[in-house]
Order: C-alpha cells, then structure tokens, then sequence
C-alpha cells in the first residue's frame, strides 16, 4: 500500500526483517546524535597550503579531512595539504574572524588570501571574500565522533579520535560527521560497530540510492534513519551486551593500523586472519543483539533462498 510515509520495494521477507528491526531500536537521529555536511572553502586552490607554508601561523590552519582520509576501522588523514581556517570559537560558537585581527595574527595566511581577494570574490556565495563559501557545522564538527564518507559499497566508517579535535576541517566532498550528543547512551564504539556491520549496511541499501558497482549514497535523509538497537544499560544483561561489542571494536581499532603498516607478507597473512576473524565475530554479536534467525542471516549475507 502506497501512501506519503517513505516506500520501501522489498519483498516479504525484506519487508518482514526491516520492520523487525525498526521495532526495537532507536532511528540514528534520535540517540540523539547529529548528522554534519562538511564545509566548502569555494575555491580549495587557494585556501590549501602545503603543510610547511604558514608554520609559524598554526593557529589559522587545520587539516582537510577527505573521504579517503579513513575508511573501515581506520582514520589516517594526510599530512600532504592544511586549509586556512579563519574561524574562531567564541562561548562553544564558530565565528568569522575579524579582519583587522586576522591581518594582525596570522600576517601570512592573510597575505596568501588577499593576493587572490578578486578571484574568491568571484564565488558564488561568502559572507566576507576571506570566508568560506559554506562554513558548515564548525562546532558539530569539532564535537563529532564518527565519520561517513558521501558513497560507501560496504560498512567503511570510522572513529575520529579525541586527539585530532579542534584541529580537523571535514570537507564537503568527504562526506560527513556524526556526533552523539550528551543524551545518547551509546558509546561511539557501540554505534560504530553496528554501522560497519552487514545487517545495518543491508538495511542502508533498502532505503539508499543503488548506484554502478553497489555503490550507494549515505546523506543524511537515509543513514540518519539506522535502526541503532534500544538497550536499557542500568541492566547488567544489556550492559554486558554493550561492552562485549565495544571490546570487538576496539580490537578492530587496535588491528587495522597494524594491518596497513605491514609490509612483510606473513605478517599481512596473519593480521588480515585476524581482522576478518574479528569482524565476522562483530557481524554474528550483532545478529545476536537484534535476534535474527538463521533464515534472516542468510537473507542478510545474500544466501541463495529455497
């Protein structure tokens, strides 16, 4: 039956199995948690500097935080570019800077944008020529914990670490933040591993747009909608629940990196063993917590149906 809510094409079985998730969890965006756009500059060839241009002025600069910067369990952004960020936190808000104190405290970065002042005036959109065209979400940012890139063919998202806070300028092509607000019960880790895993991937392509290649689109309008599973942790079952998916998270976390770093081919062997090993163990935790049968795993994992 068609009507205004959302349509979903699914057959039975499909229709049967996203219902039942729906039915004990909590939509993503209602943890609460907030789902973040990263900025536009308008013009990244002249707001990007090479990382030794302004040394001296690292007040102004940050690092641009691009899809390919992270992926499945791993956040490594590069060290290649910094973008000026003429942004500055006043009272937990994100303002313009002024001009006469940017000019005054980064000398530098000013000079480098007002040789190109009548280019950056040419954009589109911009509250003062040194501004970005689209600052968005500056304070949601520096606050997030997770990020999404814009396409995804898999669970490849990421935790951002506390150490990269206030010093990270997610950008617009690299997708998006998420970050759990003070209310949400959760620890990242817990979201994390539910959103990289293939029950809640699947879920994301019944409502995402499918592109070439079983690419799919992970904006807002669809990832905010993940069932993320309702847990009561004053309960010692639920809490051993939650921490039981922390702890596989974190060996993900641990292993990873190791497995990027390596470049001997038994010690690629042996840590490719062990990631695949864990992460199959996140998969069957979480078909465990949303209490899927047999029949709705194979449908999950794409087993042939009799």
């Amino acid at each position: 039956s068609l009507g205004a809510a959302a349509w979903t094409f699914a057959d039975a079985a499909e229709s049967k199995l996203i219902a039942k998730l729906k039915s004990h969890s909590t939509r993503l965006l209602d943890l609460p948690a907030e789902m973040s756009r990263g900025s536009s500059s308008g013009d990244d060839e002249v707001f990007m500097v090479g990382p030794d241009e302004f040394k001296r002025e690292a007040g102004v600069l940050r690092t641009p935080l691009f899809a390919s910067d992270f992926g499945r369990y791993f956040f490594a952004p590069e060290a290649k570019w910094k973008i000026i960020f003429p942004y500055v936190s006043v009272d937990g808000d994100f303002q313009l800077l002024k001009l006469a104190h940017f000019k005054a405290e980064f000398p530098n970065a000013f000079s480098h944008l007002q040789l190109h002042a009548e280019k950056l005036k040419q954009r589109k959109q911009f509250k003062e020529w040194f501004a970005y065209s689209a600052p968005r979400n500056l304070t949601l940012h520096d606050r997030a914990q997770i990020a999404i890139p814009l396409l995804a063919n898999s669970g490849v998202f990421s935790l951002i670490p506390k150490s990269t806070r206030g010093k990270l300028c997610p950008m617009a092509s690299g997708g998006f933040t998420i970050t759990l607000e003070a209310g949400c019960p959760y620890s990242p880790e817990f979201v994390l591993g539910l959103l990289n895993s293939k029950l809640l991937f699947w879920y994301l392509r019944s409502l995402s747009n499918v592109f070439r290649g079983g690419w799919i689109t992970c904006t807002k309008q669809y990832f905010g909608e993940l069932p993320i599973l309702s847990l009561d942790l004053e309960k010692s079952t639920d809490r051993a629940r939650h921490d039981r998916l922390i702890a596989l998270v974190d060996k993900m976390l641990a292993l990873t990196p190791k497995l990027r770093a390596a470049t001997a081919d038994q010690e690629r062997a042996t840590l490719q063993n062990a990631v695949t090993a864990t992460d199959r163990q996140i998969d069957q935790l979480v078909y465990e917590l949303y209490a899927l049968t047999p029949e709705e795993i194979a449908l999950v994992e794409g087993e042939p149906r009799t």
